[in-house]
């Protein structure tokens, strides 16, 4: 056993034990606004301080996110193609099961943040339906499709391309088209190429091209996607935030989607990302949290960068291994001895977050198995549960994206 998939069944067993209910991943989120800015410091230094003594629920702040959904039924079907186990499957197909279960008839899923209430995010029903997809591809069942095709049905006629020129963006929220973010379009990419791949219909991919030509289009010299551009209707430029790390996760979807098409458009922004992003990194191995703060340090950056570092090696994209290397040592170093991850240090230069945030600690999960996987099988490889059952027991800013 590697390293890496030792520290990946121990947070495995983390999430399990501590957000894993009522079949979902349920718990915390850093959040937006105020929580993010004060509040989440005031919960962490008080559930420090008083030894846990405050109880599950204390906060009154679980809450279900999609994404978080998506990246552990990834997981778990990775952990079930590397081991064979069923109690993985049984968990991915659960968490399918209750995504299906809290989808509204027209295929959206909303908000779960309480200051956005009533909002259809891009990133949440995507997420979660890259989740279904994966469970359809796995276990063969039309009904995790059809979860995904409904959301891809809202995705095109509810939520929306923003066109300009010969290219195109998703909107971020249904009903409220202004500013592009790249990241936005880059999962749509991957998410669109991956319904093409399993339901052997190139017609979902119809959009690429002019998806594609607007992540070329607004990528700068330097390798960096802004994260937000003028639309249609205006909007401001928002050169940077959360550079690294959104840049980073923004590239693992255009390879996963480069990796399905074999658009050739795609290599060319990929290398130009990766070249950006190999600056990201402190000698430690922890990520910088954007151009111009190198002092915050967010686990999960470190956990998406060493990803996407070691992608480029098996993408054949030579001189990464190292910068690889140096992530996941800073990653795996700050494991705790329960399996859990801290969330954050070094905000505000002075202050941490050490809560359990189980979104997050879903896609550290991921990108913990990210080495090796090409030998055990890649997304996309047909290793079909046989009806697993769902019995799972407990054996063993800008919140909307990433």
């Amino acid at each position: 056993m590697t390293p890496f998939q030792d520290a990946a069944l121990k947070l495995h067993r983390y999430i399990l034990e501590h957000h894993w209910r009522e079949q979902a991943l349920l718990g915390p989120d850093p959040g937006i606004r105020l929580n993010y800015r004060i509040g989440r410091f005031v919960k962490s230094y008080l559930d420090r301080y008083l030894g846990g003594h405050l109880g599950r629920g204390f906060w009154k702040d679980d809450l279900y996110y999609l994404q978080g959904q998506g990246y552990w039924v990834l997981g778990n079907w990775e952990l079930f193609r590397r081991t064979g186990d069923p109690r993985y499957a049984a968990l991915a197909t659960a968490a399918s099961q209750t995504m299906l279960a809290r989808q509204r008839p027209d295929g959206a899923w909303p908000y779960p943040n309480p200051e956005w209430k009533g909002r259809v995010a891009t990133a949440e029903g995507t997420w979660g339906s890259l989740g279904l997809v994966e469970s359809y591809r796995q276990t063969g069942e039309q009904r995790f499709l059809d979860g995904a095709l409904a959301w891809h049905r809202f995705l095109t006629e509810v939520v929306g391309f923003q066109r300009m020129g010969d290219t195109l963006a998703i909107n971020y929220f249904a009903g409220m088209g202004k500013t592009r973010v790249p990241n936005n379009t880059a999962f749509v990419l991957r998410f669109l190429a991956e319904l093409a791949e399993v339901t052997g219909e190139a017609a979902f991919c119809e959009p690429c091209p002019g998806l594609m030509r607007f992540m070329a289009q607004v990528q700068k010299p330097s390798g960096e996607f802004p994260y937000a551009v003028p639309g249609v209707n205006g909007g401001p430029l928002r050169p940077h935030f959360q550079c690294f790390q959104y840049n980073a996760f923004q590239c693992l979807d255009l390879m996963r989607y480069q990796e399905l098409t074999q658009d050739p458009a795609a290599l060319p922004v990929i290398e130009k990302v990766l070249g950006f992003l190999s600056g990201g990194l402190s000698p430690e191995g922890w990520a910088y949290y954007e151009c111009g703060n190198r002092h915050r340090r967010v686990t999960y950056h470190a956990a998406v960068l060493a990803a996407v570092f070691w992608r480029a090696g098996e993408l054949g994209l030579g001189g990464y291994q190292e910068l690889a290397d140096r992530a996941y040592r800073y990653l795996l170093g700050r494991q705790r001895a329960d399996g859990g991850f801290p969330y954050s240090q070094g905000d505000y230069r002075i202050l941490a977050d050490d809560r359990s945030y189980p979104r997050y600690l879903a896609m550290i999960l991921v990108h913990l198995l990210v080495p090796d996987a090409t030998q055990t099988g890649r997304p996309g490889t047909d290793n079909r549960a046989d009806s697993p059952g769902t019995d799972t027991g407990r054996e063993e800013t800008h919140a909307s994206v990433r």
